[in-house]
Parts: C-alpha cells; structure tokens; sequence
C-alpha cells in the first residue's frame, strides 16, 4: 500500500546512510480516509494524502526556506499496527528499498515537487 512519510532533513540523511528508518506513523488511504472521501478516485486519494503529509513535513524543517520533504513508500501487510484516520501506526522499521520517491512540499503551494529515489542522495543538500 502506497503511504506517506514526512521526514526531516537529518533524518533522511540518516535513512540513507542506515538503509532502515523508524518512524511512529504515514499517511495512508485506510478504510476511514476512504469512506471520508467516496467522491475520489485512488489518484486523488493519494494526491490527498501527500497534500496533507507535505503539510506535516512543512513543520519538520530546519529553515523557514527549506521544502518539507516526503517520502513515499509502499507498506506491506503486518508492518503496522493500527489504523487510524488518515494513518497508519507502523509497528516495523521501513527499509530504504520501500521508498518510491521523494516529494518536497512548498509553503502555500499544494504541488509537490517530485524526485525519483536515485535523486534523493544527490539533492539533499539542497533541500535545508
């Protein structure tokens, strides 16, 4: 199931260099997101998620000019323990393998910026 980290800047830098990530919680379509939003398809389910992680992540910057950054993963079945709104509580470290992408949330501006995962190491940098 696809799902949505926001992380921040240092802990992506150690994401990468570890390979594995705790995190406590991601945004992801469970069954009360869903029925919350009967009116949109999965594209705009997932569109809605990554809004509302990039907002989250917007708190986890280390400068006012720095994006949020989010990861998206793809979660298999038993790494969370519960469902809850609009996330799932994780109860196993995610592994670097099960990042799809990373997208960086603006302040006032709902479009993320994409970068595909090989990018990631070469742009964080950038991204503080």
């Amino acid at each position: 199931m696809r799902a949505y980290l926001p992380i921040s800047h240092s802990d992506l830098a150690k994401f990468l260099t570890d390979q594995s990530h705790s995190a406590d919680r991601v945004f992801a379509p469970t069954s009360g997101f869903v029925n919350e939003n009967l009116d949109c398809d999965e594209e705009e389910i997932e569109y809605l998620l990554s809004v509302l992680a990039g907002e989250a992540a917007l708190n986890l910057r280390v400068s006012q000019n720095a994006p949020g950054i989010v990861l998206a993963i793809e979660v298999v079945e038993g790494q969370w323990s519960e469902s809850v709104e609009d996330s799932l509580l994780l109860s196993s470290p995610i592994s670097w393998s099960q990042v799809q992408c990373a997208l960086l949330a603006h302040l006032d501006d709902d479009k993320l910026v994409w970068f595909a995962t090989q990018e990631i190491a070469q742009e964080l940098d950038s991204w503080k």
